[in-house]
C-alpha cells in the first residue's frame, strides 16, 4: 500500500525512504493498471515524471536540438538499483540466509533488467530522433512532450523497452539472442516448482556446489554479457552510459 503524495513530493531527502524509492520506480518502470478506470494510475504516473523534471534546470541541449538526459531521474533510478544491492545484503542477515539462492537469481537478472530498462528509458530522451521534431518554441509544451515521451516507455514492460532498444540502436541480433535466451531459461528455472524451491532453501555457503544456482551463474554470465555489448559497445548508448552512467 503506498500514497501518491510521498511518491511524488518526498524524492530525496531524509523523508524518501528505501521503500518509497522502490515503490516509485516500480511504479514507472514494472506496473501496470488493474481495471478500465486508469485516471488515478496516469495522473499519479505523469506526476512523478513531472516531478523529476522539474529538478532539471535545462531540459534541452545548448543549442536547443536535443533533449538533454533526464539526470534526476537517472540517478534515482542508479539509487533503486543500488539500493536493492545494498538491501540484499541486510535482508540475507535479516532473515538468516533463508532465500538467499532465489533473491540472489532476481538481483542477477530480473532486477537487474529493470534497472538497464531505466537506463534507456533516460538514454531515448537524447538518442530519439521523433522526440527530437517535437522540441518547440514554447518550454511548457516541449515539457510536456518530453513527459508524455518517458510515460509512452513507462507503459512499457522492461524486456520491452530492452527489445525496441536493441532494434533501434541497431545492435547485433545475436547479442539480441543471447540476452533473451537467457532470460527465457531463467524465466523457465523460477516457473520449475523444483528448482525454484531449491533456491529458495539455498544458503550462501552451499551455492558453490549447488548445480541450480550453478545453472543461475551460467545463465546470469550470458545475459550480462549481452548487456555489455549493448551499454559499452554501441556507437550510441556507450558514450552515454560512460558520461551519465560511471560520473
Amino acid at each position: 500500500m503506498a500514497f501518491s503524495h510521498d511518491i511524488i513530493h518526498q524524492i530525496g531527502g531524509q523523508n524518501d525512504t528505501n521503500k518509497n524509492t522502490t515503490q516509485r520506480i516500480l511504479l514507472l518502470l514494472e506496473s501496470a493498471p488493474i481495471g478500465k478506470n486508469v485516471q488515478a494510475y496516469e495522473r499519479v504516473t505523469k506526476g512523478v515524471i513531472n516531478r523529476y523534471l522539474e529538478e532539471d534546470n535545462h531540459l534541452l541541449t545548448e543549442d536547443g536540438t536535443r533533449y538533454r538526459v533526464p539526470r534526476f531521474l537517472l540517478n534515482d533510478i542508479v539509487r533503486f538499483w543500488r539500493t536493492m544491492a545494498v538491501d540484499f545484503a541486510s535482508k540475507q542477515r535479516d532473515r538468516a540466509g533463508k532465500g538467499w539462492g532465489l533473491r540472489n537469481a532476481k538481483l542477477r537478472l530480473s532486477r537487474k533488467l529493470i534497472f538497464a530498462s531505466g537506463l534507456l528509458v533516460c538514454f531515448g530522451c537524447y538518442l530519439n530522433a521523433d522526440l527530437q521534431e517535437q522540441i518547440s518554441d514554447d518550454p511548457n509544451i516541449t515539457k510536456s512532450n518530453l513527459v508524455n515521451f518517458i510515460h509512452g516507455l513507462a507503459k512499457s514492460t522492461p524486456l520491452e523497452i530492452v527489445a525496441d532498444a536493441i532494434v533501434r540502436y541497431a545492435v547485433p541480433k545475436s547479442v539480441g539472442e543471447e540476452l533473451f535466451g537467457a532470460y527465457t531459461e531463467f524465466l523457465n528455472l523460477v516457473d520449475d516448482k523444483s528448482s525454484r524451491q531449491a533456491l529458495d532453501n539455498l544458503r550462501a555457503s552451499e551455492s558453490g556446489t549447488d548445480n541450480v544456482f550453478n545453472t543461475v551463474k551460467e545463465i546470469s554470465r550470458a545475459f550480462e554479457h549481452a548487456l555489455d555489448v549493448l551499454f559499452f559497445e554501441n556507437d550510441q548508448v556507450a558514450p552515454l552510459i560512460r558520461k551519465y552512467g560511471v560520473f
